[in-house]
């Protein structure tokens, strides 16, 4: 979905600068501006990276969280009579 909505939203920006710019239309420089701000809060957030010197015996432990179980899973689980994100092969006793 975020990709339909983010071409759409690139092509009223370039039509904005182009039309309401260029073109003199304070109309579209304001659909141009409202779109760009659409595709700035749409955008998917960077993935937070950490970068750190480690000292002599220092050591990092890196480690897996699994994710919550999706609603999907969670009705799946309640029909089957297992706690959610229980494994399928486990009993819930």
């Amino acid at each position: 979905m975020f990709g339909l909505v983010d071409s759409l939203a690139r092509r009223l920006v370039r039509r904005g600068l182009r039309q309401g710019l260029l073109g003199g239309s304070t109309a579209w420089v304001a659909i141009g501006a409202a779109a760009w701000l659409a595709r700035l809060m749409l955008r998917p957030e960077e993935p937070k990276v950490v970068r750190q010197d480690l000292r002599f015996g220092e050591s990092i432990v890196v480690t897996h969280v699994a994710a919550p179980p999706t609603k999907r899973q969670r009705r799946r689980a309640a029909r089957r009579g297992r706690p959610a994100g229980a494994p399928a092969g486990s009993s819930s006793g």
